[in-house]
């Protein structure tokens, strides 16, 4: 049941466009944290298999409250102009992203396992220096 609401709320903002991801960034920004964008599509198995064996872990989700979380789908407006100017190669794939120097500071593509996942939150966070990671 809270999935449903997850995934509805989802739809819900992804309905706003090119404000949505521009309100995350600037709230990143205000709030001196990363931005983790999460691509995704609609039929995508492989985005299936990330949010319930990557995202509803307990660790990656308590590690992922330290940036700001953006979930957007590859083929919307938004999604697809992020996705070109940061050079995501299809879905799923999860870019970390400083606003305030305009970089991708890690990347990963595809359904892999949790660990790889955690590698690259943690590098972000050792290199950014976030303690609460």
């Amino acid at each position: 049941m809270i999935s449903i609401i997850i995934k509805l709320l989802v739809v819900g903002l992804l309905l706003y466009g090119n404000a949505f991801a521009d309100d995350k960034i600037n709230r990143a920004i205000s709030e001196n944290k990363l931005v983790v964008f999460y691509f995704k599509s609609q039929f995508c198995s492989y985005c299936a298999q990330v949010e319930d064996f990557v995202f509803s872990d307990e660790e990656v989700f308590k590690k992922l409250s330290n940036f700001v979380f953006v979930e957007l789908d590859i083929r919307s407006d938004e999604g697809s102009k992020l996705a070109r100017k940061f050079g995501v190669p299809g879905t799923p794939t999860v870019v970390i992203y400083d606003p305030k120097t305009d970089k991708v500071v890690g990347l990963i593509f595809g359904s892999r396992p949790k660990e790889d996942y955690l590698k690259t939150i943690n590098k972000a966070c050792k290199l950014y220096n976030i303690k609460t990671c």
